[in-house]
Parts: C-alpha cells; sequence; structure tokens
C-alpha cells in the first residue's frame, strides 16, 4: 500500500508534512524488508539493504520523538467531543 503525498485530514501542517515523511520512510523499510524475502542475495547485496535498513530505522526512530508525539496529542486534544451514539465507548 503506497501512501499519497495529499494533504491529510490533519489541521497542524507541520504535522500533517511529518505524517507523509514518515509514512514515506516507513514504505521504504517495507521495500528493504522485501527485498531481504529475496532468494540468492550475495552479501554484498544483503550488506546494502542492512545498512539502508539501519539508517531507516534511525531516521525513524529520530522523526518519532516527543515533538512529533506532541503535535499528535495536540491535534487529538483540538479534535472536537462527540456525543454520536453510533461511536463505541469503552464502558
Amino acid at each position: 500500500m503506497q501512501t499519497r503525498d495529499q494533504p491529510l485530514a490533519i489541521a497542524n501542517s507541520t504535522l500533517n508534512t511529518l505524517m507523509l515523511e514518515l509514512g514515506s520512510e516507513c514504505q521504504t523499510v517495507l521495500t528493504l524488508l522485501n527485498q531481504l524475502q529475496l532468494p540468492n542475495l550475495s552479501p554484498d547485496q544483503q550488506s546494502t539493504i542492512l545498512a539502508d535498513l539501519l539508517a531507516a530505522s534511525i531516521h525513524l526512530h529520530t522523526h518519532c520523538g516527543e515533538d512529533f508525539q506532541n503535535l499528535i496529542a495536540e491535534e487529538l486534544e483540538a479534535l472536537p467531543d462527540t456525543d454520536d451514539p453510533d461511536v463505541p465507548t469503552s464502558n
């Protein structure tokens, strides 16, 4: 599943951009994992894929830090409360 570079239903433009970047990096990780499943990879190919996977995982770790988490929390808090009876509750 590819993500599209279209705006998301998120009011904060910074968070929107970060989410699109996150989707792109996650797609990169999925591609690398699929490559590791290919048969008969040479040690050089494995090394390149693993190095790219390491770089992507470092980028994801950095990308998903406290500031990113705070932006998501702020977006959640900005959403209107709903009294919709069709919304399940955790009672």
